[in-house]
């Protein structure tokens, strides 16, 4: 089974994604969805419980980070020939080895402010002065983390169509016989 992760700065459309890629008959999971696997963890790496209205000295103290033991079972757990793993975690580039491909979901910060002022529900990350400031920060701590690694860049603007139209044309070039489009026909190079 090939395991692709799907990452990218808040606001850039991975959980979009997830739903897209299902609705093609994908098998695709959010990772930020999964309490186990996600929590925000101080600088030693501890789980700690977020306030409800973080500010920006708690926001530049701790990360929005992945536990990689259960990041290994959610892997070990799938079936089938391809599995997409959709999430942004600080720690993410440290566990890029656990995936047989990475793609990153690219937008400038101009792009990431506006999707997160006017997200229509969810995730309320990024609404407030100090929760966009954050983003900010993890916007650029995200590009320069992934800068040198192999990953695969995937201009995320755009409608969601569009956007899952390029990430599986992407994936289709690197595993032309797993990768199809939603009738399971093959999908261009």
């Amino acid at each position: 089974m090939l395991v692709f992760l799907v990452t990218g700065a808040t606001g850039a459309g991975k959980s979009t994604l997830v739903h897209t890629l299902r609705d093609r008959g994908h098998r695709a999971i959010s990772l930020d969805a999964d309490p186990r696997l996600c929590a925000w963890t101080d600088a030693a790496g501890h789980r700690v419980e977020s306030p409800a209205e973080p500010d920006a000295a708690w926001l530049s103290a701790h990360r929005w980070s992945w536990d990689p033991s259960r990041l290994d079972e959610i892997i070990a757990a799938g079936t089938g020939r391809l599995m997409w793993l959709c999430g942004y975690a600080a720690n993410a580039a440290e566990l890029a080895g656990r995936f047989d491909a990475v793609f990153i979901l690219d937008i400038g910060v101009e792009t990431m402010r506006h999707r997160l002022r006017h997200r229509a529900g969810g995730n309320d990350f990024g609404r407030t002065e100090a929760t966009l400031g954050a983003a900010e920060i993890y916007f650029r701590e995200f590009t320069a983390a992934w800068r040198d690694r192999d990953a695969v860049t995937v201009d995320a603007a755009g409608n969601p169509q569009e956007v899952t139209d390029r990430v599986l044309a992407a994936a289709a070039r690197i595993a032309p016989d797993v990768v199809t489009g939603s009738g399971g026909e093959p999908l261009p190079r």
